[in-house]
């Protein structure tokens, strides 16, 4: 399947299988065009994020091929970690 990670500002953030990647553009493009606004995607390990993108902070996507993760549903009631993963 492919992955996308999204690095805002130098950190990383792997999305969570289903993440809509194009509805997030959209809303890290809307959030910088008005000078600055919190956008919240759900990342792998079922963990809910919310990232204050404003002007001036690189945003960028990457897709990159892994094996599915069962347990990566999108499902925030349902977090889990991957400590190797996480390093």
């Amino acid at each position: 399947m492919m992955r996308t990670t999204v690095t805002i500002e130098g950190k990383s953030y792997a999305l969570s299988q289903g993440e809509d990647v194009a509805a997030l553009k959209e809303a890290s493009t809307r959030a910088a065009q008005a000078g600055g606004g919190l956008v919240e995607f759900v990342v792998v390990g079922n963990r809910q994020v919310s990232v204050l993108v404003s002007p001036g902070v690189p945003v960028i996507f990457e897709d990159v091929e892994v094996p599915d993760d069962d347990r990566d549903t999108g499902d925030v009631h349902e977090p889990w970690d991957d400590i190797e993963y996480l390093d």
